[in-house]
């Protein structure tokens, strides 16, 4: 029976994150779509929904600032999510007051930094900062604003970019943000990092658009037996396997089915999913970052390769 989702996860800072979030990207500000957003968060909060994972680069910090000032529920128990974007690594103190301003808080719960490349304004690629030296700016907030920045962490980070980051660090990132999904699950890389203390959260936790994660016949069959949504059912495995999932929607039906997961899969019903990406054709991301076209595996994405980002790398079969 599902029930609504009250699990958190414990961050090597000693704050909780709630399991599921609600996630804010593809907002639009001064639009009918930034009223539209709003209204979705003050819902999601109204139903017990108390994480809201947001960007500087998705320009609706305000909205998010609005919709939590007209919520009931109290700032204290709303877990908020913002992210350094990359034209700023050489600005983090300036980025971080500006995020902090927006969104109109006494403190930010967790402050990513977007991407490990740094750029100009112009989205061209710079040497420097690198990812260690903007963490270290990000570790001097922590320092300098102790009570209004609680803990940081990375996203989009591999194994590959995280080395030379940990090799400098005095504080370990809190988090990593990735994409995740059954067809894009990420075990090695999961357990990786928590081998270091460091969190997993999951954007695009249910792929995006016409996903086939919640289409296939298999993953339909799996939510009827258990009589949920095929979106509860993926992110009941992924809670279940400790990452935080922040799936986004401006439907109410889903956003409360989102939240409503199942306490437990059976292991060969967890197997469906585990072992799902490696059917014919289902091994691939679905996030459209970067290139505003549907992955292929060996996109340049914000300047960089797949292989500087220390991305595995595939071929989509049609």
């Amino acid at each position: 029976m599902a029930s609504l989702c009250t699990t958190s996860f414990k961050l090597n800072t000693g704050y909780s994150i709630p399991a599921i979030g609600l996630g804010t990207w593809q907002g639009t500000p001064g639009t009918d779509e930034s009223e539209l957003l709003q209204s979705t968060i003050k819902y999601a909060l109204s139903q017990g929904y108390h994480c809201i994972d947001t960007a500087a680069a998705y320009e609706v910090e305000e909205d998010v600032r609005a919709a939590i000032a007209e919520s009931e529920v109290p700032r204290e128990e709303i877990f908020v999510v913002t992210k350094l974007w990359n034209a700023m690594h050489d600005r983090v103190e300036e980025a971080f007051l500006t995020s902090l301003q927006k969104l109109g808080l006494e403190y930010i719960d967790l402050y990513l930094m977007h991407w490990p490349m740094s750029s100009d304004d112009q989205m061209n690629v710079l040497d420097h900062p690198t990812p260690a030296e903007t963490w270290l700016s990000m570790e001097a907030l922590i320092k300098k604003y102790p009570t209004k920045l609680r803990s940081i962490g990375v996203s989009n980070f591999s194994e590959k970019t995280i080395k030379p980051l940990l090799e400098v660090a005095t504080i370990i990132p809190a988090v990593n943000q990735i994409e995740i999904h059954p067809m894009l699950p990420q075990f090695e890389l999961v357990d990786a990092f928590a081998k270091h203390g460091i969190l997993t959260m999951a954007y695009s936790p249910l792929g995006q658009y016409n996903s086939p994660v919640l289409t296939h016949p298999d993953i339909i069959a799996l939510a009827e037996k258990y009589k949920v949504p095929t979106g509860a059912l993926v992110l009941s495995w992924e809670v279940q396997r400790g990452i935080v999932a922040v799936p986004k929607s401006t439907n109410k039906e889903r956003i409360v089915s989102n939240i409503t997961l199942l306490p437990e899969l059976s292991p060969e019903d967890k197997k469906v999913l585990d072992e799902f990406h490696l059917r014919k054709g289902m091994h691939r991301r679905l996030c459209t970052v970067g290139n505003g076209v549907r992955p292929t595996g060996n996109d340049i994405v914000f300047g960089w390769t797949y292989e500087q980002l220390g991305w595995e790398t595939f071929t989509v079969d049609e």
